[in-house]
């Protein structure tokens, strides 16, 4: 099988989009006989993300930024139009995947003209994640009127549209796909290399059972539209509720670039410890007990969770980032809340659990690696590409 990637993620980047490409890239290099990748070229190296297998093959963008504003309002959404067609005719790939919607867009009709197949990878429900994550509101419009058409198009003509969790399956066919003609599997995201032992700490095997002393983790981009409006409520609101009941606790907020209102914010707490563009996230992890994930805007898979799970953190999560997590929720070691009033039943639910010893570590790191591990995203992708006929 010869298969044509196109993305519009920056695969050198740190975000969850980028993240979850790398794997699906990945995941797809290791089924497939050859496979060839057309990725937005920055002048940043992305070999040491990608599998060695597939062929990469760089796009810069030489459009000026007014240029690209123009685009944006006659439909323009990607650096490809230019280039599809001879690199399919040069490839000749027997399927072409489009790395979330928008890289599909005025696309995949001239493909599937071609009679190649197509697949198409759904991040999220378009609509409702850019609710939480504002384009600029100089191209907000054309924007999100030419991204319904293009999710739209990819449901209603791939071969075949891979979500990341029930909930997106569900949005994308209530929105486009009523009838349930097209064909929607959930592939759910996983890493992006295969596990190496010893990259987490196993001396880390139990969970704490004394509440005196709790440390609470917050991961994430810390200088979002989503991260503002989730975690400055979370810390007028519910983190009142953490400090009534545990004076003494600490809560670290670590990720990439945090802003100044959330670093105004941090400063009011002198039990908070905001840590700034963090270079190992996982040693910040090794010193938490609870992963907290306040996250209540946008849509998909709060890929940052896991950064909690695969340390063997129990996780207190918002109903919105619960999506997708359904085994851990399942297992009574994910904890979900929607308000302030459920916030404070769940943490003492959570920290009963804990006292009672029915946490365990390595229970949890077992089911993540169940569950997201690079090589059960390559199983399930193969098994859903077989009961569709594609290999």
């Amino acid at each position: 099988m010869r298969v044509l990637i196109f993305t519009h993620h920056y695969l050198d980047d740190n975000s969850g989009g980028s993240f979850a490409s790398r794997a699906y890239i990945n995941a797809f290099t290791e089924i497939a006989d050859t496979c060839m990748l057309m990725y937005p070229d920055r002048g940043i190296p992305i070999g040491e993300y990608i599998h060695k297998k597939c062929i990469l093959k760089g796009v810069k963008n030489k459009r000026s930024n007014i240029l690209k504003v123009i685009d944006y309002y006659r439909g323009r959404m990607h650096r490809y139009m230019d280039v599809m067609i001879p690199v399919i005719n040069e490839f000749n790939p027997d399927v072409v995947v489009f790395d979330n919607s928008r890289t599909s867009a005025g696309m995949i009709t001239e493909v599937k003209k071609m009679g190649v197949k197509t697949i198409t990878i759904h991040h999220n429900y378009e609509l409702e994640y850019y609710e939480g994550t504002k384009p600029n509101i100089l191209w907000r419009i054309p924007f999100m009127h030419y991204m319904e058409k293009a999710e739209r198009a990819a449901i209603q003509e791939s071969d075949l549209n891979l979500t990341l969790t029930d909930e997106d399956t569900g949005l994308l066919q209530m929105h486009y796909d009523p009838q349930n003609a097209s064909r929607i599997a959930r592939l759910g995201c996983f890493e992006s290399v295969p596990r190496i032992s010893g990259t987490i700490k196993e001396e880390q095997s139990k969970i704490k059972k004394t509440i005196s002393g709790l440390c609470f983790a917050i991961t994430g981009t810390l200088g979002t539209y989503q991260t503002e409006v989730s975690v400055l409520p979370f810390l007028e609101n519910e983190y009142h509720i953490l400090l009534d009941k545990f004076p003494d606790c600490k809560l670290i907020i670590a990720g990439r670039n945090p802003s100044g209102k959330l670093l105004n914010a941090c400063a009011e707490y002198p039990s908070i410890d905001l840590i700034a563009n963090p270079k190992n996230m996982q040693e910040i992890m090794n010193l938490a007990d609870v992963y907290i994930c306040p996250t209540c805007v946008g849509g998909g898979l709060k890929l940052r969770v896991m950064d909690g799970l695969k340390s063997g953190l129990p996780v207190l999560t918002h109903v919105v980032s619960a999506r997708g997590y359904d085994d851990f929720s399942k297992a009574n070691c994910m904890f979900v809340y929607d308000d302030r009033e459920t916030f404070g039943s769940c943490l003492d639910k959570l920290i009963n659990e804990m006292k009672e010893g029915k946490l365990e570590a390595g229970a949890i790191k077992n089911l993540y690696k169940k569950v997201f591990s690079f090589e059960s995203g390559v199983e399930r992708l193969k098994e859903i590409l077989n009961q569709n006929g594609m290999i």
